[in-house]
């Protein structure tokens, strides 16, 4: 399972618009959002849409003027985490 936090820059006149298109898209969740614009979401796999056609869905919906990643976690990190555990090793000059 992937996951995806995101930060939205909306108009807040918009907020209403904008939360129904994302919220139509397959695996996304609206939270909070500041007096600012600044539009908290979630994104993750959902069946029959892979997350970053669905990240790139979000930056086409016209209330969304900009959009941040904030976190992202996925089994492809798992797996490399688990595999490779040694420590960073210092350059030989």
């Amino acid at each position: 399972m992937s996951l995806a936090s995101l930060v939205l820059r909306i108009d807040p006149e918009k907020r209403q618009s904008a939360e129904a298109a994302l919220s139509a898209l397959p695996g996304v969740e609206c939270h909070a959002m500041s007096a600012e614009g600044k539009l908290v979401v979630t994104v993750e796999d959902a069946p029959g849409a892979a997350m970053s056609d669905t990240l790139i869905a979000i930056h086409r919906i016209p209330e969304v003027l900009a959009a941040t990643l904030a976190f992202e976690s996925g089994d492809a990190y798992d797996d490399a985490e688990s595999s490779d555990s040694r420590p960073c090793e210092e350059p030989t000059p």
